[in-house]
């Protein structure tokens, strides 16, 4: 049994990609129908049929899209263009930020420590440059995934139509004595992560919408891209702030170091504003797992899928605690 999970495992993760490619506009839909469904629920509840509903709640949502269209996405087609263009000069400054540091330690520190640093610097120096140099590579990946994510509404748009029936459904194919445990168990994880997945959400919209006005006051380059992806990446725990951050950080230092202790100002009082008031007020509970499970999730996540697998790592390990927890009240 163990060799045969163990095999399964390994196949799996061989063909992640694949299976990645595949199964995107599934969990793209999903998403849709999870994030959604509480609206088309009240909807139904004032009296307006299910498939109404979800029609209704699509053609706003196609209305934004549309919007979306025509008035954003120009702006980050162009910011995305001058990235590209504007790669080797960030480049550049980073190599010559490097040597004449080389130049002034090297008259202060011994041989020894100066041959550590050298080390050192080398190894951030080619970490730095590797990602600027694969920002390109980076951005055409996530355009190649375009079919997934136009595919992914669709497939929400038919989840959230027959949502009831797909659980009358699968209820129907379970053992009688067994239906009752399922239904509690499903109520459970909706109750735990969605209010989670959604708050969360909430509030990274928020914190992506702030960090973009912040920048485009203060006049910095690249302000919807840093802004997307600190809202993006504020789903990640921890170190998700730190990720938005760091773009928006290092383009300041290079380009406005004149600006950066106002930039660090701005990024304090929207984190604050995040940790104070919005999260307690529209996440409140959390999913309740310690710390050092979390950061393990984390770890794990990133290591083996990245950026989506930090960002799912949390929901994942809070249903699989569920699970256990349900597992173990159930066999007692």
């Amino acid at each position: 049994m163990f060799v045969s999970f163990s095999i399964i495992i390994i196949i799996l993760f061989s063909q992640r990609k694949k299976i990645e490619a595949i199964l995107l506009p599934f969990a793209i839909g999903l998403l849709i129908s999870y994030i959604l469904d509480p609206v088309v629920v009240f909807l139904s509840n004032k009296g307006i049929k299910r498939p109404i509903a979800v029609a209704l709640i699509y053609f706003i949502l196609i209305g934004s899209i549309i919007i979306a269209l025509v008035y954003i996405v120009p702006v980050i087609l162009m910011e995305l263009n001058k990235l590209i263009n504007t790669i080797p000069f960030y480049t550049q400054e980073i190599q010559d930020i490097v040597k004449e540091f080389k130049i002034k330690y090297k008259t202060i520190f011994p041989a020894a420590i100066q041959e550590v640093i050298d080390r050192n610097i080398d190894q951030i120096e080619k970490i730095l440059l590797s990602i600027l140099q694969n920002i390109a590579s980076i951005i055409m990946r996530w355009v190649s995934s375009l079919f997934s994510i136009i595919l992914g509404p669709v497939v929400g748009f038919y989840l959230l139509k027959d949502l009831d029936k797909i659980k009358m459904n699968l209820v129907y194919y379970l053992p009688h004595d067994q239906r009752q445990m399922v239904i509690k168990f499903l109520e459970k994880i909706d109750t735990t992560l969605g209010r989670y997945i959604r708050s969360q959400l909430i509030v990274s919209f928020i914190i992506g919408i702030f960090t973009t006005l912040a920048l485009y006051i203060l006049k910095i380059d690249f302000a919807l891209l840093i802004g997307l992806l600190a809202g993006v990446t504020n789903i990640i725990p921890y170190f998700g702030p730190f990720i938005g951050a760091l773009p928006a950080v290092v383009i300041t230092m290079l380009r406005y170091p004149h600006k950066i202790v106002w930039l660090v100002i701005a990024i304090i009082i929207i984190h604050e504003l995040e940790s104070g008031i919005i999260s307690p007020h529209i996440v409140g509970e959390n999913v309740g797992l310690h710390p050092i499970t979390v950061i393990f999730s984390l770890l794990v996540g990133g290591t083996f899928f990245g950026l989506w697998g930090m960002i799912l790592a949390v929901p994942i390990a809070a249903l699989i605690k569920i699970i256990f927890f349900e597992a173990e009240k159930n066999g007692k």
